[in-house]
């Protein structure tokens, strides 16, 4: 058996966060993982601790830093094997 872990996410109502923000407050800061606030059964918000908020937005600049870097690498390989050609419009790009 392997330990594969699967922890179902918390979702709290408008209306409940309203009432116990307080306890589900406390609920964030020790299980860690996001409160899903719905409002009539749809995702309204999603509740983040900072650190954790903070971690995705890293991992997200990274992760557009490598895009942009291998877009770079490509255009290099194209120019220098030559393959790269001016347009004088923009409907040439999607000339046959």
């Amino acid at each position: 058996m392997n330990n594969l872990t699967i922890q179902i996410p918390k979702f709290v109502s408008v209306s409940d966060l309203q009432r116990n923000y307080p306890s589900l407050l406390k609920q964030l800061h020790s299980s860690r993982q996001p409160l899903l606030v719905l409002k009539k059964n749809e995702l309204e918000a999603v509740i983040l601790l900072p650190e954790i908020y903070e971690s995705l937005v890293e991992k997200i600049k990274q992760y557009e830093e490598q895009e942009a870097l291998s877009v770079v690498e490509v255009y290099k390989k194209e120019k220098k094997a030559g393959n790269l050609r001016k347009m004088r419009r923009i409907e040439e790009l999607f000339a046959e």
